[in-house]
């Protein structure tokens, strides 16, 4: 006969329930707060990501919008060192590349204020400013102009048989097409990925044939500098129907830089010496698809002011001797790293230049005074022809109006990058049937936040 626990044992068994009891309840609230420091934290590190990558957007685009401002007010500025300039070269101040300096002007707008040290031992004094106590991070800004690259693009301001000859001419030059023996012509010279062999000419008129409106394939003749369509069939669309991924001829204007990745012979080996040599540097590139199609005689390389000469006069020796054009080029290249001024006033001012003419207040006169005219630093001097000293003279401009404008905001671990391409060019218009003229700040061809 069973008899109930009474006395000591009873309260012993009801103690130890009521601790495995307390042991669970503690057990399940570890779990529980577990669970919610685990979600609190994560939604806190997610706030905060946003948070950071919010006020890393705004700091980009602020970056942005005065990068933009400043280029507007450069005529402000050339106004008042027109007289200094005015002084010393006897011609009117060109164009000022304010934006090669963008990134220093806006630094008292995208530095931290306990990162102002550097700031202040410069003479820059934020006592009295407002409202940059409380910047949350910082930003970068390069600002390149597309008016010193060669243009591929349909150009803006030629139509026809014109913009598909200023291309052709300029780009045969530019990869060495006029020299008897190129350093590049083993580029011109292997097969591709697919087993297709791309000349310099195939190369020329498969960039015509991504933007021209027509499904016919284009022919250039090098000699005379000319284009024509219709001669030899059909586009080469077969050609891209072989990729992994085919495709056909765009037959519009590029939208992109990244775009000419599709067109035939743009290989890596190709990208890597005429169109962006050191890679995500705008400023390093040498061809544009933005550009109006005139070459800005004080921001385009050495390398693209001798191919656009080329590709009017490519029978004279600065074309044809791959030794002078090497003076030429390291020359250039060498006054503009000791003098970091506009070099020229006006295009023909680098058609003197070229031709050795000039005062000595003109660059090549000055050369000559400081080298001596025997001098084997600099290359000889070239002549012009006079039917084409005109048209050449037109292909150049001493301004920049198309610009890409890289800016970074970097707020915590968040970082937003901006790039943009900005046209001020003062002959822009809407497209029908919208009327008005380019805004004061410019006008936006491509943006992009990453």
């Amino acid at each position: 006969m069973n008899r109930a626990i009474t006395g000591p044992h009873r309260k012993r068994s009801e103690e130890g329930v009521a601790l495995i009891m307390a042991i669970t309840t503690v057990a399940i609230l570890a779990v529980l707060l577990a669970d919610m420091h685990e979600t609190t934290g994560t939604a806190f590190a997610v706030s905060t990501s946003q948070r950071d990558a919010l006020q890393a957007e705004y700091m980009a685009k602020s970056a942005t919008n005065l990068t933009r401002l400043l280029i507007a007010k450069e005529p402000a500025v050339r106004r008042f060192v027109d007289p200094l300039y005015r002084g010393a070269t006897g011609r009117p101040a060109p164009q000022l590349p304010v934006w090669n300096f963008v990134n220093e002007i806006l630094s008292p707008f995208c530095t931290p204020e306990d990162q102002r040290d550097t700031l202040m031992q410069l003479g820059i004094d934020f006592g009295d400013t407002v409202g940059f106590d409380n910047l949350p991070g910082e930003c970068h800004v390069i600002a390149v102009s597309e008016n010193g690259k060669i243009n591929v693009n349909d150009p803006l301001f030629l139509d026809g048989e014109r913009a598909r000859n200023n291309v052709a001419a300029q780009l045969f030059s530019l990869t060495g097409g006029q020299l008897p023996e190129s350093p590049y012509d083993m580029l011109f010279t292997k097969e591709d990925e697919t087993g297709t062999l791309t000349t310099r000419i195939d190369l020329v008129t498969a960039v015509i044939d991504w933007w021209d409106h027509d499904i016919q394939r284009t022919d250039f003749d090098p000699g005379a500098g000319t284009t024509r369509t219709g001669g030899t069939g059909t586009e080469d669309d077969a050609l891209y129907q072989l990729r992994d991924d085919p495709y056909r001829n765009k037959n519009a204007p590029f939208d992109s830089i990244e775009e000419l990745r599709l067109v035939r012979g743009f290989s890596d080996d190709f990208w890597a010496t005429f169109v962006e040599p050191i890679p995500n540097d705008p400023a390093s590139r040498i061809m544009t698809i933005y550009a109006s199609g005139l070459v800005n005689i004080n921001e385009a390389s050495p390398q693209v002011l001798l191919g656009r000469i080329c590709s009017y006069v490519p029978e004279v020796d600065l074309c044809m001797d791959p030794l002078e054009g090497l003076k030429f080029t390291q020359i250039l290249s060498t006054i503009r790293q000791l003098l970091p001024i506009p070099l020229f006033s006006r295009p023909t001012d680098l058609l003197n230049f070229v031709e050795g003419k000039g005062s000595e207040k003109e660059l090549y006169g000055m050369l000559t005074g400081f080298l001596g005219e025997d001098s084997e630093l600099l290359f000889t001097p070239i002549e012009i022809p006079a039917e084409q000293r005109t048209p050449l003279a037109r292909s150049f401009s001493s301004s920049a109006s198309i610009f890409t404008i890289k800016a970074t905001g970097l707020v915590g671990r968040s970082q937003v990058r901006i790039v943009s391409v900005v046209n001020f060019h003062a002959r822009w218009v809407p497209p029908p049937p919208n009327t008005g003229r380019v805004p004061g700040l410019g006008v936006f061809h491509y943006y992009r936040m990453n």
